[in-house]
């Protein structure tokens, strides 16, 4: 029997996509330890805007960096949720409190807008909210549904704690735009501006506290 070109075609995507499930399987996703930090930030050095060339930000990119000591104490706030895969850091996603992120002048200038948001009929500023983000995937594990998993261990975490995720993506960055809103439908609320550079809004509702 001959297989037709697009037999084949089909089968491979079919074997493509059976391979990244299998690969989700093997991702341990969870809350980072202290010792996870130092891995954190390799990733975050090598996917910081004013580390890569023009070509490099096509695939996306981070606009802010922290410092170690200021990672190490997001681990105690909402927290910051890894990717790991034999004994290697796939994958990182940060979440904070909106104290936390108040002397950050990027962020602050964000968190001027939120008394003029609603989202969902009701205001930001009169929801619990945390900031969503950095998340940042290393590079030789894109493709692989890595963000949707860190996504939805952390709606696992601060489910019934707060009420909305809000997240920014610089206008410069639209992989990073198009993954967020087409890929985990997150809404665009508003835009802001920073230092010459335009920000997107997004946001997201945290699910209520399951239980057992």
């Amino acid at each position: 029997m001959i297989s037709r070109p697009c037999d084949v075609v089909r089968t491979r995507r079919i074997d493509r996509q059976r391979t990244r499930r299998e690969q989700i399987k093997a991702m341990e996703f969870r809350r980072a330890k202290l010792e996870d930090i130092t891995a954190v930030l390799d990733v975050q050095a090598a996917n910081f805007i004013g580390n890569l060339e023009d070509a490099e930000r096509r695939d996306g990119f981070l606009s802010v960096k922290f410092t170690r000591q200021q990672l190490e104490e997001m681990t105690g706030e909402v927290g910051i949720i890894v990717a790991a895969t034999g004994g290697r850091l796939a994958g990182y996603l940060c979440a904070s409190s909106c104290e936390f992120n108040r002397p950050f002048p990027l962020l602050a200038a964000m968190m001027q807008q939120f008394d003029v948001i609603d989202y969902h009929g009701r205001s930001l500023t009169s929801s619990r909210v945390f900031i969503y983000g950095p998340v940042c995937i290393d590079r030789s594990y894109r493709g692989r549904g890595l963000l949707r998993g860190l996504y939805e261990t952390l709606q696992q975490e601060v489910a019934g704690l707060y009420d909305i995720g809000v997240a920014f993506v610089a206008e410069d960055n639209p992989h990073s735009l198009r993954v967020h809103v087409d890929g985990l439908r997150m809404a665009h609320i508003g835009e802001f501006a920073f230092s010459g550079k335009q920000y997107h809004i997004l946001a997201f509702e945290v699910p209520g506290e399951t239980t057992s």
